[in-house]
C-alpha cells in the first residue's frame, strides 16, 4: 500500500535524505505534532509540514484535527 500525504497524493519527497530524516523523527515521536496558533491547537502531520510547509493563517482550513 502506498503511503499518502494528507494532501491526497502519494508521499512526494524529492530528496531521499529529507525523507529518511522525516521518517526517523516520525519513528521516534510519531507522525502527528501539535501546532498552536492564536485560535487553537491542531494535530498536524510531520509529512505534510516537510512536504508543504505550514502557514499559520491556513492551518484552520487544512482539515487537520483541532484539539484545543
Amino acid at each position: 500500500m502506498t503511503e499518502k500525504c494528507p494532501c491526497g497524493l502519494p508521499l512526494h519527497y524529492h530528496d531521499p535524505v529529507i525523507e529518511r530524516s522525516v521518517r526517523a523523527v516520525i519513528a521516534q515521536k510519531g507522525e502527528m505534532t501539535k501546532v498552536t496558533i492564536p485560535g487553537g491547537t491542531w494535530e498536524v502531520s510531520r509529512h505534510y509540514i516537510a512536504l508543504h510547509g505550514l502557514k499559520a493563517q491556513e492551518l484552520p482550513n487544512l482539515g487537520f484535527k483541532k484539539v484545543d
